[in-house]
């Protein structure tokens, strides 16, 4: 039986004309294309996403407004959920879009869902990457846009489980694109050094507050 793939992507920028001055690995932002640049995405989006496939969009989709945004958003295949970021507001106007959209969403994905997990995953969903959040005492993941990658090294150092799923970060660029549920929970193995997240929190998080 195929499962339906659960992926995770940020900072999309659809529609963005400087985007690609801020960004200049992106493509086309050598010869400052947006047009074609947009293209692209939308074809990685395609080849990447499912009809049935899981989406979780933590935040700045498009800049895109009011009817160019829904024209986008129907282009746009999968089960789609929204957490909202800083440039969103022309695609709150269309939440029918989305399974949900939210500020933070906390998310618990099942081995039965994920054959490959051997236990509960715990995630917590912002635009925005958090110092703390719910569920961190007991192994909980963190997962946030908004930074491009500039929080990749910071958040490597620190102890905490939490990772950029933008588009420009490190996970992005070893999936090629969209992240998969897999390799989110590889990275934060590799991480603990094969230990629980439960057990990790136990032995990093003494001093949070539960």
């Amino acid at each position: 039986m195929i499962m339906n793939k659960i992926l995770f992507t940020a900072d999309l920028h659809f529609g963005h004309t400087n985007i690609l001055k801020h960004q200049p690995n992106r493509p086309f932002a050598q010869e400052v294309d947006t047009k074609a640049h947009d293209e692209y995405m939308l074809d990685l989006w395609k080849s990447s996403v499912g009809k049935r496939d899981l989406v979780y969009i933590l935040g700045d989709l498009t800049f895109f407004k009011s009817e160019d945004a829904r024209h986008l958003l129907e282009k746009l295949p999968g089960q789609k959920f929204l957490i909202q970021g800083n440039h969103d507001g022309s695609i709150r106007a269309y939440s029918n879009y989305f399974k949900t959209t939210a500020q933070i969403l906390d998310l618990t994905v099942k081995p039965t869902a994920c054959p490959f997990l051997s236990e509960n995953l715990m995630l917590t969903l912002c635009h925005y990457p958090m110092v703390t959040w719910n569920h961190k005492p007991y192994g909980s993941i963190m997962l946030h846009g908004h930074c491009h990658g500039k929080l990749d090294e910071h958040n490597r150092l620190s102890n905490d489980l939490r990772f950029d799923v933008g588009i420009d970060g490190e996970l992005a660029k070893r999936a090629g694109g969209f992240i998969p549920l897999e390799l989110i929970y590889e990275a934060a193995m590799e991480k603990t050094g094969g230990v629980s997240f439960h057990q990790y929190a136990k032995n990093n998080y003494r001093s949070e507050v539960r």
